[in-house]
């Protein structure tokens, strides 16, 4: 398999109050059926926990977008708040600058590696980030804590593994003809 047949995602991960949004390659699935992210990405997300265990911010910036995260004090309107569960895992819905952490409930369905997200929590995810699109916080407040993403001003070591910003062998569409008058 090379690497034309691979697409790229952004993901962001959260690690002791920073975020990182990489991208990562999934292979085409008509040419591997198997859901996964590569070895290569792995070890990139072990390098960022390794880089802020140490202190390194320039090199956890290597590996990406790197931000702060800062929590804010916000109140629900209405005084709703998130449903709480027994067994349950933490995900991170973000938009706009803002992210929210919420429960979902784990139910035992989905892949190998992680349980599935229920149609209910899903819809939730949805809502979530419809609310940080828009910038209802108070809203967003509803589903769970709500923090702002800070982007980290530091240079990094190395110029982040970013495919999207680079020419990846794709033709280019082309330019819009100009007028000539």
């Amino acid at each position: 398999m090379n690497f034309t047949e691979f697409e790229y995602f952004s993901r962001v991960i959260y690690y002791k109050g920073y975020a990182l949004n990489m991208e990562m390659r999934i292979p085409d699935p008509n040419e591997c059926p198997f859901p996964y992210i590569l070895i290569f990405d792995l070890d990139r997300v072990e390098d960022f926990r390794d880089a802020i265990d140490r202190g390194y911010l320039d090199v956890a910036a290597s590996h990406g977008d790197l931000y702060r995260v800062v929590p804010l004090d916000i109140t629900p309107k209405g005084g709703k708040t998130a449903p709480r569960y027994d067994r349950y895992r933490t995900r991170m819905q973000e938009a706009n600058g803002y992210a929210v952490e919420m429960q979902t409930e784990l139910n035992g369905i989905g892949s190998v590696w992680a349980a599935g997200v229920s149609l209910h929590d899903s819809a939730r995810m949805d809502e979530v980030r419809k609310a940080l699109e828009a910038e209802d916080l108070e809203t967003a407040a509803q589903y769970g804590k709500v923090y702002r993403l800070e982007p980290v001003d530091v240079a990094p070591v190395v110029e982040p593994w970013q495919p999207s910003r680079k020419v990846t062998g794709r033709r280019a569409t082309p330019a819009a003809p100009q007028s000539t008058g």
